[in-house]
């Protein structure tokens, strides 16, 4: 009796010792996520001074505090009993790449798309960590950036960094503070798309579309002798980039057509950021407008060609709805029934190898130029699509004049980026 009241001591007593040792081990988590907590608040209110609203820098801190505590506090659980990590395990310490992207891009089923589809098939094969932020607006991305940027130039900082800027609307932001990188070797930049490289620590990465749309806008009267050219906003680069280039193929006779040529250009935005989304009303009003101004009645059918981010799905949505319109745009052949072909741009091989050569020691280009010659942009004709019916029934163009035309639009691309 008396051997069993010590074996029941020692056991409770083993009992007592660990659940002393669990209270201390719950309590020093507790105390990091409390000190992690007072840390994103002070980043708030320092945000909040520089003009960044409270809300926006409160979504970036959960979202970072929720990675801290996930860390901390991973935990199953099985019948009643919590099992806490190994002691052993370390938190993750494998290079990771961040991606910010435009507000609401991601989904897009197009550009944006495929930069996430070309960051994780890399991380497929390497030793990579990533992670994907898609702000619902731009004072949320620019506070995103802000948190990023504080993380990667604090002293104690010891993971390898692969920031990826994937928007033009944070450009003055970026060029403002890029060197507060500099002090940190394992923190790196990429962003895109600009034809300007950075000042200081950063590289950049530009796919011109004025070729494959100048390449586009020559063989569009082949199909349809009028066109709608949308765009999102006359500020963004790329998209008056891609615009003037189809105009320029427009305006060019390497398709001869016995009907009037007739190229209309409208824009849903008047500056930079503005124009990338679109309600159904809007995109129907605009397209009704365009149809009581046609000076060729209701025989011909209009060539529809969107450069506006996710606005160009309402556009193609619409244009299969109504009718009267055919597509012609980017990213679209796959999205859209009654597109003849489709200007895409391979952002993904663009991103991809860039990280590459980041993993690989070699480093990203400084400055990297990617289009029609590199075949990073291309012009996919949908030649098996049941709308498809050439203008005045001439058959599909022949393999001579789309190289010839291809030819040149290398050359016109080449000049106009001088």
């Amino acid at each position: 009796m008396a051997f069993a009241l010590v074996v029941m001591a020692v056991v409770v007593g083993a009992l007592v010792v660990r659940l002393i040792h669990k209270n201390n081990e719950l309590k020093e988590k507790n105390d990091v996520i409390v000190r992690e907590v007072r840390r994103n608040q002070t980043l708030i209110d320092r945000a909040v001074q520089q003009g960044v609203s409270r809300a926006a820098m409160l979504s970036v801190s959960l979202l970072l505090l929720m990675g801290s505590v996930s860390v901390l506090t991973s935990c199953s659980k099985e019948d009643d009993t919590i099992y806490t990590p190994d002691p052993t395990d370390a938190p993750r310490t494998s290079p990771l790449v961040t991606v910010v992207y435009s507000p609401d891009a991601l989904g897009d089923k197009s550009y944006n798309d495929l930069i996430y589809s070309g960051v994780e098939g890399v991380s497929t094969q390497k030793e990579l960590r990533t992670l994907h932020l898609s702000p619902a607006t731009k004072e949320e991305g620019l506070a995103y950036l802000e948190d990023i940027f504080r993380q990667m130039e604090a002293p104690g900082d010891t993971i390898r960094r692969l920031l990826i800027v994937a928007s033009s609307d944070y450009d003055e932001w970026l060029r403002q503070n890029n060197k507060r990188l500099e002090g940190n070797p394992r923190a790196d930049l990429l962003y895109f798309e600009t034809s300007k490289p950075l000042d200081g620590k950063g590289s950049t990465l530009y796919m011109p579309y004025y070729g494959a749309m100048y390449e586009a806008g020559a063989i569009a009267p082949f199909y349809q002798p009028k066109a709608m050219l949308i765009g999102s906003n006359p500020e963004d680069e790329v998209v008056s980039e891609a615009m003037q280039g189809f105009k320029d193929g427009f305006a060019s006779e390497w398709v001869a057509t016995s009907k009037e040529k007739r190229l209309t250009t409208m824009y849903i935005g008047q500056h930079a950021g503005e124009g990338y989304s679109i309600t159904d009303t809007l995109a129907l009003k605009m397209m009704h407008e365009y149809n009581e101004q046609d000076e060729f009645g209701l025989g011909t059918s209009t060539a529809i060609i969107p450069i506006c981010g996710g606005a160009s799905t309402v556009f193609m949505r619409l244009s299969a709805v109504l009718g009267k319109f055919i597509v012609m745009g980017i990213d679209v052949m796959s999205r859209a029934s009654n597109s003849q072909y489709s200007v895409v741009k391979r952002i993904d091989m663009g991103i991809s190898e860039s990280i590459r050569q980041w993993l690989d020691g070699e480093g990203i280009p400084k400055h990297q130029i990617l289009g029609l010659a590199s075949g990073c942009t291309s012009l996919y004709l949908n030649t098996h699509n049941y709308w498809f019916v050439p203008s005045e029934s001439r058959g599909e163009p022949s393999e001579e004049l789309l190289w010839q035309i291809h030819e040149e639009a290398i050359k016109k691309e080449e000049e106009y980026g001088k």
